[in-house]
């Protein structure tokens, strides 16, 4: 009996229940009946495990994008599955910018176990990253893969929307009227989100030439693009009676001279008698959405430094002030005013305040060093504070402010041995600082226990091995 008449054969009848009723054909393979059938059963079993399977009519094969991104060393992938078990959302996004920086990737082996990083930082983490993100969803939906280089005019509406800010962005200050162009063209398909996000890379170049754009979207249903939309014709419009926003800011500011000699200009910003301590900070945001820094000046026929000097007693009116300074990039005027009032970085921090994520490095900088003044401090800076600065800078501090921060009594009083905190602080302050203050760091948490000072060690010890590799 050979392999085929064994599977044609034996395996029906002792797939039917071989012990009540054997056949002929186990009886010829021993002098035991049950001899035979065990026999029988075991040649079965041989005999299929070298049958090739049936051959599907039809596959559905997964087709990866080309990446040309390096995988991370199989050294790092360990430790870096222990790095993001429990961290914080500060360290995971440190991680993933690390990884954008240096273009690498995750191994495909571990995107299941790295699924919710993989999900948040899918743009930082190349295409394999995000074809894995969209995978489930469906052919019609789905976007293009792309980096940040890759996008065109061509295939600029394909990516993702971080990406297609920074592409539009970039291009509207070598070509303020042919990005212009290409956010009129996209704009009837864009959703309430992108709209918000795209809508506001217009502020790099804005001239009259965008006014019939703007004035179009005036009445968006989404609120926060008619509010975009108003603080664009805000900034276009360069009389004060243009803009019933900037007259119901100039109604709250009272003005007063003092001195007995050499008399000087005074503001003060009167709230509401309805606004709550709590509601301070949001109220000044709303109130002065739709006005400019120029307007202002026009207002009240003074120069920048002028109104800071006249505000300097009124920390609300320098909040104010501050915003404005740092929607416009005005970071000299932001300097002078944290001089005055160095909470105001926690006062933005509350708000939740995020705009223009996508600035140059140079002016990420610039902007941190004008809000951040660690010899300034009080001793307490709450931790939501710290990671609002994170997403913000979108990377690390420059080296002065962070061996500023460092030397301060807020970061020394949290290695004190009688501090029972958690490690969120050490994993943000981890996150901050950039390469070259990284042993520094070292050195301070030696002395604290190890499960505040586990995570952000390993943060530096990763982004070390990531940084040296060529």
């Amino acid at each position: 009996m050979n392999a085929n008449d064994l599977r044609s054969r034996v395996l029906p009848v002792l797939l039917c229940g071989a012990r009540r009723e054997a056949g002929e054909e186990l009886l010829v393979l021993g002098s035991s009946r049950e001899r035979s059938v065990l026999n029988a059963l075991s040649l079965a079993g041989q005999s299929l495990r070298f049958e090739r399977p049936a051959v599907p009519s039809g596959f559905a094969v997964e087709r990866w994008p080309r990446d040309e991104r390096r995988i991370v060393p199989d050294s790092l992938r360990r430790p870096i599955l222990r790095l993001l078990d429990r961290s914080t959302d500060d360290t995971a996004r440190s991680l993933a910018l690390a990884f954008e920086s240096r273009k690498f990737r995750p191994h495909p082996f571990d995107l299941p176990m790295l699924d919710g990083f993989v999900r948040r930082y899918a743009d930082h983490l190349g295409v394999t990253a995000q074809f894995w993100v969209q995978r489930a969803i469906p052919a019609e939906q789905v976007r293009g893969y792309f980096e940040a280089d890759e996008l065109a005019a061509e295939n600029w509406t394909e990516g993702s929307l971080r990406l297609r800010v920074k592409f539009l962005r970039e291009l509207r200050k070598q070509d303020p009227e042919g990005a212009r162009r290409l956010l009129e063209q996209s704009w009837p398909g864009e959703n309430p989100d992108n709209r918000v996000q795209l809508l506001s890379t217009l502020q790099a170049g804005l001239s009259h030439e965008d006014k019939p754009f703007v004035e179009s979207i005036q009445k968006d249903r989404a609120p926060r693009v008619r509010a975009i939309a108003h603080r664009l014709l805000a900034a276009l419009s360069s009389s004060t009676g243009d803009n019933p926003a900037l007259a119901a800011c100039v109604e709250r500011i009272q003005r007063s001279k003092t001195g007995l000699l050499k008399k000087r200009n005074v503001l003060r910003l009167e709230l509401p008698a309805n606004v709550k301590k709590h509601e301070t900070n949001r109220w000044i945001q709303e109130q002065f959405t739709d006005v400019t820094l120029e307007q202002v000046e026009g207002a009240y026929e003074m120069s920048r430094r002028e109104l800071v000097e006249a505000a300097e007693k009124d920390n609300n009116l320098l909040f104010a002030l501050a915003l404005l300074a740092s929607r416009e990039n005005r970071f000299d005027l932001l300097d002078a005013i944290t001089d005055e009032a160095p909470d105001t970085w926690g006062r933005m921090s509350e708000l939740g305040w995020e705009e223009d994520l996508e600035k140059d490095r140079e002016e990420l900088d610039a902007r941190a060093a004008a809000l951040i003044k660690p010899r300034k401090w009080l001793p307490a800076v709450p931790f939501p504070a710290w990671s609002w600065l994170h997403r913000q800078n979108g990377g690390p501090l420059p080296a002065d402010i962070m061996r500023d921060i460092l030397a301060s009594t807020t970061w020394t009083e949290q290695l004190e041995a009688e501090k029972k905190g958690g490690s969120e602080l050490v994993q943000v302050i981890c996150a901050l600082c950039p390469p070259e203050l990284r042993g520094l760091i070292r050195t301070q948490l030696d002395a604290l226990e190890a499960d505040r000072k586990d995570k952000g060690r390993m943060l530096l010890d990763i982004l070390d091995e990531l940084e040296s590799l060529v």
